[in-house]
């Protein structure tokens, strides 16, 4: 964060054109469009199931109007809309979680819920199986958790550029400082939610019964299940499980805009016509999130073939990617060798 701040730029690669040139640069904003883009219509098609399995409404419209009213506001408003919105949206997914909780903890208590899940071999905290192939062990999440969350936190566009409209660099440290315990609420909570699930379903699995057709659809189903009776709260978790997808979504497009100006367009136009000062049209970049927004629903589209379940799928991708930039970036900052 501190070499970001002082060289200030829109993308982070411009740094990785510093130390290795533009060929690297571009290699890696490239990796990181693609990244995004898959990401983007991953986020985009799970809340399109919550509210299909809600509303009975056909997936496919939930995903073309969650997608376009996304791009909209994305487009029109550029990174101040979208800091404003996360913070409103992170309170209503925190309500969401808040929902199951409560519902939750009125048929079971904490001791039974964790016996349960117990008995059932749902609990692996202590896994220590070496082999890499094998998906939930301890070293999986303490090693491929901690990588993952600093190329998120370290290196990634949309989180770095969020962090540089801070006026200082002690302000956003200290951001990203505040967003540790609030964002390890938000796991326990949510890991703890899904082990009430579990609870209420142990003896009768949806998916296998034939209710919901999606193994992601279980969060929603539960909510009309238990939580139907009291007024408003399937609104309030639809909003919390929308704020999700709509926070990423809106940030990720917002990025993908600034690096596509900035690494592609503006080294092309400098390329072909050297000595030309580069101004591009203020309407230049929503309409670069409008057509990544477009790219984003069909992608989300497509979402729906996989059979791995979208958190896996959104890890895989950020594993993927998201490492091989983190490596190249500590290169960069850490040798001179190279």
């Amino acid at each position: 964060l501190p070499v970001f701040f002082r060289l200030q730029k829109t993308s982070v690669y411009e740094y990785l054109e510093l130390r290795f040139g533009y060929p690297t640069r571009l290699c890696a904003s490239i990796a990181f469009s693609l990244q995004m883009i898959l990401y983007m219509g991953i986020v985009l098609y799970a809340p399109a199931l919550a509210l299909s399995a809600v509303t009975g409404l056909s997936r496919n419209l939930c995903i073309l109007v969650v997608g376009s009213v996304c791009t909209f506001y994305s487009a029109l408003g550029g990174i101040k809309a979208v800091l404003i919105t996360d913070v409103m949206q992170s309170l209503l997914m925190f309500a969401a979680v808040g929902i199951v909780l409560v519902t939750g903890l009125q048929s079971f208590s904490v001791s039974e819920v964790f016996q349960i899940a117990g008995d059932s071999g749902r609990l692996q905290f202590f896994v220590l199986d070496p082999d890499p192939r094998v998906r939930t062990t301890l070293w999986t999440q303490v090693i491929g958790g901690c990588f993952t969350y600093l190329s998120l936190y370290g290196v990634n566009q949309t989180q770095v550029q969020r962090l540089l409209t801070i006026r200082s660099l002690r302000k956003s440290q200290c951001a990203v400082w505040l967003e540790w315990p609030i964002l390890m609420v938000l796991s326990l909570t949510t890991s703890f939610a899904g082990l009430l699930i579990y609870a209420h379903y142990k003896d009768c699995d949806p998916l296998l019964a034939g209710i919901i057709n999606n193994s992601d659809q279980l969060l929603p189903q539960y909510v009309v299940q238990f939580a139907n009776s009291t007024p408003g709260i399937t609104g309030l978790f639809i909003a919390g499980v929308f704020s999700g997808s709509l926070s990423t979504v809106s940030s990720s497009l917002n990025s993908l805009s600034a690096v596509t100006i900035s690494d592609y367009i503006e080294p092309l136009i400098r390329k072909l016509r050297p000595g030309t000062k580069v101004a591009l049209p203020a309407h230049f970049a929503p309409l670069i999130s409008v057509c990544f927004g477009i790219v984003c629903i069909g992608i989300a589209f497509l979402t729906a073939v996989l059979g791995s379940g979208v958190l896996q799928a959104s890890l895989t991708v950020f594993g993927a990617v998201g490492g091989p930039l983190l490596g190249l970036f500590t290169l960069a900052m850490t040798t001179t060798r190279t």
